[in-house]
């Protein structure tokens, strides 16, 4: 099969909303504002469609994010542990990192 365009992708999102959706499919499509004719449309268009081949990877997943940390970077020298939460001027970084390391 190939590569799903943006409006396939889009459309087939709806239909798995609404799949999900505790009302019926009109429910949907009135919660949404979409004419309830159109996901039949393309319920049938996806139903249509030939089967995918079992060995093709799903087109959709579930994306999980983790919390977002106040600390950007971390710098560990020796038994000091610096933290910042944004970027640090890379000449100034450069200059510690000279520091750190001359005899």
């Amino acid at each position: 099969m190939a590569k799903a365009t943006a409006k396939q992708t889009y459309w087939s999102e709806h239909l798995v909303q609404a799949e999900a959706f505790s009302g019926s499919l009109a429910e949907y499509a009135q919660a949404q504002n979409i004419p309830v004719q159109t996901l039949y449309r393309w319920r049938h268009y996806f139903k249509d469609l030939p089967a995918a081949d079992p060995n093709t990877q799903p087109l959709f997943t579930q994306v999980l994010t983790a919390p977002v940390s106040a600390v950007c970077i971390t710098l560990q020298m020796s038994n000091i542990q610096l933290q910042f939460t944004r970027l640090p001027d890379p000449q100034w970084l450069a200059q510690l990192m000279a520091a750190s390391c001359a005899p």
